[in-house]
């Protein structure tokens, strides 16, 4: 099978993405399309790489690049700035079928302004369409049938995914960069959102008031300036020295802090479907890392800590950051017992697998 999977999001970057590339390849050859940026190369010579500005010359680009591959059985589309593209490389490449991955779940209430609606207008348009459609987890994919107007129950495809170094040179290379950075104990609490206000982090910066020297919160991510200016003006005003703002960083950067640190911070607010049904594949990040984590009590992290037993779901942050400190030793046991259970490789192959029935069904 011939596939051309279609992303406008960043290789390095997004962790779902490299995972559903893995899935394609296991259904077939597989070309993907995804964002660059500065410096980023292709990964492989099946990797076509847009660094050029703005979404319409995205569209261009792929337009392009499926007119010169030719005839292609399936179109994978990730997330919603996918659909346009990918529909129109279906028509182009006489695509059999279209696999779609929907990532978030907005709908008319909850969309950010004209763009955000215009999102989930074409995504209600195509999404029925689609020959496959896969969500990010359960919760999610019995709305998705209400909201899209789908015959079939979405696939789930949890977000479960696991940092890796890129070569050994380049791991002991952040190691030698970043080391200095860890040398002063503390207990360090890892969030990966930045500075979002949106997800709770005046919340997060209140506890770390309550919860003093000896602890540390690490807001690692690309950041809005204007969330960014609230949030280090919140810790000039309360005298905060136990908060670091840092950049958003690679794999093996990621990994190297993570594993430096001692708990994971995952939290959503819960003013939309999107945030509130949330599919964090952080939670993987850091269980694979060895590290429990502390989230906000959004029922798929609540009902994921209170079954599983890796971490804290409450939404008073101090309270839950205390607790996991003094479990500590008991999380990280059972923290390593659920990682020796979870396969990343199992998941994609259980998809794979789901998506190959569903298109043999198609053909029957």
């Amino acid at each position: 099978m011939k596939i051309l999977l279609i992303s406008y999001d960043s290789f390095p970057y997004d962790g779902r993405l490299r995972e559903l590339i893995k899935v394609a390849k296991e259904l077939g050859e597989t070309t993907y399309i995804t964002r660059g940026g500065g410096e980023e190369q292709s990964q492989e010579p099946g990797h076509l790489l847009y660094q050029g500005g703005g979404y319409l010359g995205f569209l261009r680009f792929c337009a392009r690049e499926a007119a010169r591959l030719g005839k292609t059985d399936l179109i994978f589309i990730d997330n919603r700035k996918g659909i346009l593209p990918g529909y129109l490389a279906k028509r182009l490449t006489r695509a059999d079928y279209v696999v779609q991955d929907c990532r978030e779940l907005y709908d008319m209430k909850s969309a950010a302004g004209v763009a955000g609606r215009i999102g989930c207008l074409v995504e209600k348009l195509f999404t029925r369409h689609s020959d496959v459609v896969v969500a990010a987890n359960a919760f999610r994919a019995k709305l998705m049938v209400r909201m899209f107007g789908l015959r079939k129950t979405p696939l789930s495809y949890e977000n479960i995914r696991r940092l890796t170094n890129t070569s050994e040179e380049k791991r002991r290379q952040t190691e030698e960069e970043c080391r200095t950075f860890f040398e002063e104990e503390k207990f360090r609490i890892v969030s990966t959102a930045g500075c979002d206000m949106s997800r709770t982090t005046g919340r997060m910066l209140e506890a770390m008031k309550g919860l003093g020297e000896g602890f540390e919160l690490l807001l690692i991510g690309e950041s809005d300036e204007e969330d960014e200016e609230i949030v280090r003006q919140t810790i000039l005003q309360n005298g905060l020295t136990n908060v670091k703002i840092l950049p958003r960083m690679d794999q093996d950067h990621l990994k190297y802090f993570i594993d430096s640190s001692q708990i994971g911070l995952v939290t959503y607010h819960q003013r939309d479907l999107n945030n509130k049904y949330c599919a964090s594949g952080k939670i993987f990040e850091f269980l694979f890392e060895g590290k429990p984590v502390v989230t906000s009590t959004n029922p798929p992290l609540k009902e994921f800590c209170e079954k599983y037993r890796v971490g804290v779901a409450d939404d008073d942050y101090e309270r839950a950051i205390r607790t996991a400190a003094a479990q500590y030793g008991q999380l990280q046991k059972t923290v390593e017992e659920f990682v020796s259970r979870v396969h990343v490789e199992r998941n994609n192959h259980r998809l794979a697998e789901k998506i190959r029935r569903e298109l043999e069904g198609r053909q029957a």
